[in-house]
């Protein structure tokens, strides 16, 4: 009997989220934050943040619009968390944080002073500009992805589920 494909595994996978039996919405997030916690190798969880919002899949004008409304749902520490790492991130690739404050119209490059506007935008600077800060710092931050849209997070998880089950029967197959 022919073994299904790699691929056929992981599309199972998407189609079944994308049916809606991968569960609720704190279902998926729990998925996320299970990933995000160890469950999974950190490389497939970044690169699962990068592929679920890469800018071809995730249009720049509906892109801050998610982040705004997830930033205004986080608690106000939750806000400072986000934005001390996302402006430690880029200001460590050189970019100053008044240079950043002009550039995107910031508030407060504070982050006990952050806005939901304020995280979008930075946010939303670094998935198209910086997109490696922007996998690592989403990586950290499952509350972040907790107030996502549900179709976001689903996507997410399916594409660090996608990996898991890719590396699983890779795995199986080089031992077979």
């Amino acid at each position: 009997m022919a073994r299904p494909s790699n691929q056929d595994y992981k599309d199972a996978v998407l189609s079944q989220l994308a049916e809606g039996s991968g569960g609720g919405d704190q279902d998926h997030f729990e998925h996320f934050e299970h990933f995000a916690g160890g469950g999974a190798p950190r490389e497939h969880v970044e690169a699962g943040v990068g592929e679920a919002f890469h800018p071809d899949r995730l249009p720049a004008d509906q892109a801050e619009g998610h982040f705004r409304d997830a930033a205004a749902k986080m608690k106000p520490n939750e806000r400072a968390s986000m934005m001390q790492d996302m402006m430690g991130q880029l200001e460590q690739r050189g970019l100053a944080p008044s240079w950043l404050q002009k550039m995107l119209g910031l508030g407060s490059t504070a982050p006990d002073q952050a806005s939901p506007e304020d995280i979008a935008k930075v946010t939303e600077y670094s998935r198209q500009h910086q997109p490696e800060v922007f996998r690592k710092v989403v990586a950290d931050k499952p509350f972040f992805v907790r107030w996502l849209d549900k179709p976001l997070v689903a996507g997410l998880v399916g594409i660090i589920a996608g990996k898991l089950i890719n590396k699983a029967f890779n795995h199986s197959q080089n031992e077979g």
